[in-house]
This record gives structure tokens, C-alpha cells and sequence, in this order.
């Protein structure tokens, strides 16, 4: 049964956008591996992909083109008018990969809020707008990103970051909004889910690790290199690095 969604998740002042041609953010070094949970919170507006975006991935922690674990959001190649994305959970098996993945309908050019969960009791369960869309247990002998090490790997740089925007594979960029991203190190109770939908300006702060907001005040250079960073409101100091993608305001503020 979904939860009760409320009207105020509608209302986004400021997003980081992604224009689909060569912008992105990478979030470096970020790793999940030995996590025995993880869930992945992220409130997107997809547009309508350029047409040869067949295989760009965003929102991607691993690689699943080298046959290793990952976990993505992904356009549908198969979808004559993309409209499809296609929210996967990679996992390594004795054979090869293996896919779990759920389908997502008519949200490009729309706002949704799209959770990934995965528990210690090896649930994945994929949520749209606080509603389940999607759940399966992952067997023992079925390995996870979340226990993938990333040294053992042929990229192991694509196990050490979170890349927004773009397929780490083919740097192949998708046009896409962030109004935000949350990951966290254990799986959210579906009443904290619910919670965040409804106050994403004040989430749930256990486990959080990685936050970034879309707001003026979290775009700035830390570091003085010369990039943007989109600062880490979690205070771990997972600070992703912009390359081309902008903030941009969508309501202006009031007139004094």
C-alpha cells in the first residue's frame, strides 16, 4: 500500500542541470564497499533524452559494462519515445551479471522522487513518490556493489565514486535536474521515507552520508582549483565536483 505523498514535494525553487551534452558531477573518492545497507534518495527531473543516449546511465555507482556490480537509472533504449526509465540493481553472479530492475513510466519532463533500498536482510526494494514499486531478495551467492571491492576491479576509479549525469562508461551524458541527492548507510524505514518526501529541507540525519541540495549556498570552490564543488550537507565532506552542469532557479523570489 503506498504511503500518503504530500503536495509539497511539487514545489522546486532550484535544481543542478545536466544538459545532456558534457555535464556532470562525480563525487570522488565515495565508496559503498563492506556497507551492509544502503539506500539512495534523489528527487529528479528527467527531460526528454537527445536520441543517442541508448546507454546513458545516471545517478551510477559502479560499472556495469565490465561485468561488475552497479546500480543506476538508466533511459530505455526499447522506448520509441524515452519515456521509459528503467531504475536497475546490478549483481554479480558465478556466470555473469544479473539484472533487478523496475520500470518507470511517463516521468520525463516531470519531477519524481526515486528511492533504491537495499537491507541486511538483502531486500532491493525500488520506491517512486513513497509508493513500492518493486522489490526481490538477492541470494547469498549473488554479490552487490555494496560488496564488490573496488581494488579487485578492472576500473577500480569507477567503484571510488558516484557519477550524476553521466554513464561512467562511455561518458555518455544525460539531460537531467537534481533538486537533490541523499545516500545512507543503512536502509530508511518506510515511514522515514515518507518523512523526506515531505520535508526534504529537513530529513532524517541517521546514517545520512552524502547530501547535496540544490541552493546557492552549497555552489561554491572549497578548494580553490578552480571547479565548483556541490557541497555535502551531511558533513562528511563528500563534496561532488561540477563539470559544466549549472544551478538554475525555476521559481524567482518574490519582488520586495
Amino acid at each position: 500500500m503506498p504511503l500518503s505523498p504530500s503536495r509539497s514535494i511539487r514545489v522546486v525553487r532550484r535544481a543542478v542541470f545536466c544538459d545532456g551534452v558534457d555535464d556532470y558531477v562525480k563525487i570522488e573518492p565515495f565508496t559503498v564497499y563492506e556497507w551492509s545497507e544502503i539506500t539512495i534518495e534523489e528527487l529528479i527531473y528527467p527531460f526528454h533524452p537527445k536520441a543517442n543516449v541508448d546507454w546513458s546511465k545516471f545517478s551510477m555507482i559502479g560499472d556495469r559494462h565490465m561485468g561488475n556490480p552497479s546500480t543506476y537509472i538508466i533511459p530505455n533504449p526499447n522506448a520509441f519515445d524515452y519515456t521509459l526509465l528503467w531504475v536497475e540493481w546490478v549483481v554479480r553472479t558465478s556466470i555473469g551479471i544479473k539484472l533487478y530492475r523496475t520500470d518507470i513510466f511517463a516521468y520525463v519532463n516531470s519531477w519524481v522522487h526515486i528511492v533504491r533500498r537495499f537491507t541486511s536482510a538483502r531486500e532491493i526494494s525500488i520506491w517512486v513518490n513513497t509508493e513500492k514499486k518493486y522489490s526481490a531478495t538477492i541470494p547469498l551467492d549473488e554479490k552487490t556493489v555494496l560488496e564488490w571491492n573496488p581494488d579487485t576491479a578492472t576500473y577500480p576509479e569507477r567503484y571510488k565514486r558516484i557519477v550524476l549525469g553521466a554513464n561512467t562508461a562511455f561518458a555518455e551524458c544525460m539531460k537531467v535536474s537534481y533538486a537533490y541527492l541523499r545516500i545512507y548507510s543503512r536502509a530508511l524505514t518506510d515511514s522515514e521515507i515518507l518523512w523526506n518526501y515531505k520535508y526534504p529541507h529537513n530529513p532524517v540525519r541517521n546514517g545520512l552520508v552524502l547530501w547535496l541540495h540544490a541552493h546557492p549556498d552549497n555552489i561554491k570552490d572549497i578548494d580553490n582549483d578552480g571547479i565548483l564543488e556541490w557541497i555535502d550537507l551531511s558533513g562528511n565532506n563528500n563534496h561532488g565536483k561540477i563539470y559544466g552542469a549549472t544551478l538554475v532557479e525555476l521559481i524567482k523570489p518574490p519582488a520586495r
